[in-house]
């Protein structure tokens, strides 16, 4: 998962943990059984601001999926643990 955030966004620091929460839980993996790594990039940062435009991210956060370097799916805003956990079991 690649989570697209900035440090000023309140519904990011609301996602944030959620996502370190289920990502660093061995027992969760994705709905194909494979486990799951996050990246996270800052939209205030110069290179990350010019990966979210390669993106065409323009809410934050958006949430996106990869499997084996492919978009599988993707979420915008925050959602709560159970609604990713929903999300996860999809990709």
């Amino acid at each position: 998962m690649v989570d697209f955030y900035a440090d000023w966004c309140g519904p990011c620091k609301l996602l944030s943990p959620i996502l370190e929460k289920i990502t660093t839980d061995p027992e969760i993996k994705s709905g194909t059984g494979l486990p799951l790594d996050l990246v996270t990039v800052d939209t205030d940062d110069p290179d990350g601001f010019e990966l979210g435009q390669k993106f065409k991210v323009r809410v934050l956060p958006t949430v996106f999926a990869f499997r084996n370097g492919e978009l599988v799916d993707n979420f915008v805003g925050a959602l709560n643990e159970r609604d990713v956990r929903k999300f996860l079991e999809r990709v």
